[in-house]
């Protein structure tokens, strides 16, 4: 005779008449209790977040726990797999651990927990969090989840620490596990969180890593766990999305049948001091909250939200900075609302085309210097170089410091940073019957210094540069090889999305600074039909700028959100003469003024810039 095995237990629990060795309490009392965790209080959201995750409980258990009406809601509501598509710094492992530990606590509560979901006694229990890698496993889950435990008194006594796990009395173990570990098979798996699985790889880079991608270890994990536990086990799904269609993102649509789609607005005030309607004081960001109607597989919970709706230590002004800084950026991380690529290094068309829109070219049609292109008295300026002969572009980039800035956000001040002005960008395009005459190069670096430019570096890649570097110490200038790599890049990506930046408009370049991507997480390159040596020559003239200008000796100006093209436009002025002149001096304004509790006596202003000792 075959016997139930699920059935005769709970027949043997009922002549026992209690599962329990000792009574669970609810969620909220062990989350706020000093007996238990003791934790301060948790927003709406993340406690739904750890409820839908941490009901272990059958339904007669439920009934003896909450009464009939109650548990058999709560039942209902147990979910098998729940996705959790959130912004950044929204606490996902924060609460993650909250609820491992609770799984942990209402496991431990049962008299044998193996026995209770129809395991031989005393068998073990599995319970595992997956990182991207094994650093990130044993920095955030498992040093939180260590946190929780060693902090809540109930669990003293009742738990031995591993490397990589903790295995706590009654057979039941919590792994911290990461995504390039071959296989967890043959666990027995109650509750498996796959920790920011928009990070795992989308796809296998050889045959033999398939179990390395967020498919592959998804679908490892799900059927491990309904194998051992169909009912009652669960598989978490965390993470923001990297970008459109990630795995998050494409697990949470296939699991969403209906839903309603609300478009939400935030207006930020760079200066909140401002009264509100100062022209150039405010932007406004846009993102998407879905509330879901219903859903395409049952025992399922999903929810999309920013981090600012789940985090309640995070308000959206918070990231007044984030946003201003990089708008796209910031909507991927926090507002859950991703690029179309992951890989493109400048992700705003409009922040570069606004870098690169001065229309003042400092050359004629034979290449000669306009009348008015002049160095400005007391300015260092920088050279980069990019040579390139029978294929490529060669290039060259002028580039200067003018002022170092600093604006109110958020109530503080944000660190003075440079304003960068791209004076020149050359480039010469070779033909198939004549290559790059690198004596024409040349020359034109000698013109700039004769012209009255305070050239203090000239920096060339390392391409068949050593012999002109030696022609240019001749005329007395200071040469250095440099490689424009993704850290120089990362410079200059933060000036364009800063607004700090303000060059010359040539189509070229702007082709080629959207067109670069991030290859292997530490590398810029072109397209395999592009180019970059417009790109490389201009980053370089930047880095340049940036590194080698002293701040101290600089005066530093108090900017608004959109006031430095508003200062561009003002310096290039021209009359008929084409002659740029500098605007007339101006005070600074006297609403600005106010906020920064300037008294007209205490210092001297000019140009509307403050000294910086008494700004800062």
């Amino acid at each position: 005779m075959v016997v139930n095995l699920i059935d005769f237990n709970d027949f043997i629990d009922l002549l026992d008449g209690e599962e329990f060795d000792e009574r669970p309490v609810d969620l909220k009392t062990f989350i706020y209790d000093k007996n238990f965790c003791g934790l301060p209080p948790l927003s709406d959201q993340q406690m739904t977040l750890i409820e839908k995750s941490s009901q272990i409980y059958k339904e007669p258990t439920l009934i003896k726990l909450y009464g009939e009406e109650e548990g058999e809601k709560r039942w209902k509501q147990t979910c098998n797999e729940v996705i959790f598509q959130l912004g950044k710094g929204s606490g996902k492992d924060y609460t993650s651990t909250i609820a491992c530990a609770y799984i942990v606590y209402l496991l431990l509560c049962l008299k044998d927990p193996a026995r209770y979901y129809g395991k031989p006694p005393g068998d073990a229990i599995d319970i595992i969090n997956v990182a991207v890698n094994a650093v990130q496993a044993q920095q955030v889950f498992f040093k939180g989840f260590k946190n929780r435990i060693t902090r809540c008194p109930w669990f003293i006594g009742k738990y031995n620490e591993k490397v990589g796990s903790i295995e706590f009395i009654k057979s039941i173990t919590v792994h911290s596990g990461h995504s390039q570990r071959e296989s967890w098979e043959g666990y027995n798996l109650l509750f498996a969180v796959l920790d920011e699985i928009s990070g795992f790889d989308l796809e296998s880079t050889s045959g033999n890593e398939q179990a390395k991608t967020a498919s592959a270890i998804y679908k490892m994990f799900r059927g491990s766990v309904d194998s051992r536990f169909p009912q009652y086990g669960k598989v978490i799904l965390l993470s923001f999305p990297r970008f459109k269609n990630d795995y998050i993102q494409q697990r949470y649509n296939e699991v969403v049948a209906d839903k309603e789609v609300v478009i939400r607005t935030h207006t930020f005030k760079v200066d909140e001091d401002l009264p509100d309607g100062v022209d150039g004081n405010e932007f406004t960001i846009e993102w998407e909250e879905d509330h879901i109607i219903s859903y395409a597989e049952p025992k399922v919970f999903a929810l999309k939200r920013p981090t600012w709706e789940i985090n309640p230590t995070i308000k959206i002004k918070d990231l007044a900075i984030n946003f201003y800084r990089d708008q796209t950026d910031a909507l991927s991380r926090y507002a859950c609302m991703p690029p179309e690529a992951i890989d493109a290094l400048f992700t705003s068309r409009e922040k570069v085309e606004k870098a690169f829109s001065n229309l003042n070219i400092p050359f004629d049609e034979n290449h000669s210097f306009k009348e008015w292109f002049k160095p400005e008295d007391e300015k260092v300026y920088y050279v980069h170089v990019d040579l390139a002969q029978k294929h490529d572009h060669c290039a060259v980039s002028l580039a200067h410091v003018d002022k170092w800035v600093t604006m109110k956000m958020a109530g503080a001040y944000t660190d003075a940073q440079p304003h960068i002005i791209v004076d020149a960008i050359r480039y010469w395009t070779p033909t198939k019957e004549r290559a790059v005459d690198f004596t024409e190069v040349k020359n034109y670096i000698i013109s700039l210094k004769q012209r009255g430019f305070n050239i203090k570096r000239v920096t060339f890649d390392r391409w068949n540069s050593f012999d002109m570097m030696e022609q240019l110490k001749s005329y007395g200038m200071n040469c250095e090889i440099l490689s424009v790599a993704k850290k120089h890049y990362d410079d200059m990506l933060l000036c364009v999305m800063e607004e700090r930046l303000s060059g010359p408009r040539l189509p070229l370049l702007i082709d080629e600074l959207l067109e670069l991507r991030i290859v292997k997480k530490d590398k810029v390159d072109h397209p395999r039909k592009g180019s970059k040596d417009l790109a490389d020559a201009t980053c370089g003239a930047i880095y340049n700028a940036i590194s080698l200008t002293p701040k101290g000796d600089n005066e530093i100006h108090v900017y608004r959100y959109d006031q430095f093209d508003e200062d561009i436009e003002r310096k290039t002025e021209t009359n008929n003469d084409n002659v740029i002149r500098v605007a007339n001096k101006k005070e600074i304004p006297a609403n600005l003024r106010d906020f920064l509790g300037i008294d007209d006596e205490e210092f001297t202003m000019q140009d509307g810039f403050v000294d910086n000792f008494r700004i800062l």
